[in-house]
């Protein structure tokens, strides 16, 4: 694989050379070296992670990490290499069911070597099946794909491909059984369907909840509110508190009674802890 610079890459990418290259790059994320494999193009905004504040928030959390992480949408690794930049010797699990994206990332775990790493070729549902993933757009790792047939109507879908999505009975031996992990859930639309797929797991192990909930927009959008207060709503009964992420440093949070019908979509991204950590989150992210 032909090491190149960023400068470099962009070049490449410019000159439109750079989808018949497999290459790699490095960036420093939290002051620390990743290696960033690009494999014809596959890749390429990896050198430019977007969303600081998670890094940030995932640094303000490292009080209560118990070495475990668990990721519910890998894509193309993005919050692995934040994960890796911040906390040593972290075990990763991260679900993925579009192949080109479990691809990438393996071949992103193995050139910088990270150890107790696995991803895990499949989505998480409440049931084992057969899906259509539904991309917007051409690109195949399309970070907006999503299996739920009716979350954005008005866009044209561009391709589909069929994945696989199981039951937690099917994934618990890859879940940590330690009390307290950080699972993070970004799934365009599909966490109500994780959330009640992981449930047990939820319920025996409590893990901190780093989630993405895009918005609801408009009362008139009955599809996405009624699932966001089912989903809400099994959260309470499991005890757990919902906190809006604020992306301003230092990151912070405010704590909601109900995730209500907003139209900002910078205020998709939420902590949702067990209330038996509440003090200890108030801690590490001020209200």
């Amino acid at each position: 694989m032909l090491p190149i610079s960023t400068f470099m890459a962009r070049g490449l990418n410019k000159l439109r050379l750079l989808s018949w290259l497999n290459a790699s790059s490095t960036i420093r994320v939290n002051n620390k070296k990743i290696t960033i494999p690009l494999l014809k193009k596959l890749g390429y905004h990896n050198l430019w992670l977007t969303e600081p504040w998670m890094t940030q928030l995932l640094v303000q959390l490292k009080p209560l990490f118990n070495g475990h992480f668990v990721d519910i949408g890998v894509n193309l690794g993005q919050t692995l290499i934040k994960a890796q930049s911040v906390y040593d010797n972290v075990h990763y699990t991260g679900f993925e069911p579009n192949s080109t994206c479990v691809h990438y990332s393996e071949e992103l775990v193995r050139i910088n070597r990270f150890r107790n790493c696995h991803i895990i070729p499949v989505g998480i549902n409440k049931q084992s099946e057969i899906l259509k993933l539904n991309f917007f757009y051409s690109d195949d790792t399309d970070p907006s794909a999503s299996i739920i047939e009716q979350f954005r109507p008005d866009q044209q879908i561009d391709h589909y491909k069929y994945v696989p999505v199981f039951d937690y009975g099917s994934v618990r031996d890859f879940l940590p059984t330690a009390r307290h992990a950080l699972l993070k859930i970004d799934v365009e639309g599909a966490e109500l369907e994780v959330i009640k797929g992981l449930a047990p797991w939820l319920e025996a192990t409590r893990p901190i909840i780093l989630m993405e909930i895009l918005p609801v927009y408009k009362k008139e959008n009955q599809f996405r509110l009624g699932r966001q207060e089912e989903m809400q709503s099994l959260l309470h009964s499991m005890d757990y508190q919902i906190a809006r992420i604020r992306k301003t440093e230092p990151v912070g949070i405010t704590v909601l009674p109900e995730i209500g019908i907003h139209d900002n979509i910078n205020n998709s991204d939420y902590v949702i802890y067990p209330a038996e950590l509440q003090k200890a989150i108030k801690e590490c992210l001020p209200d």
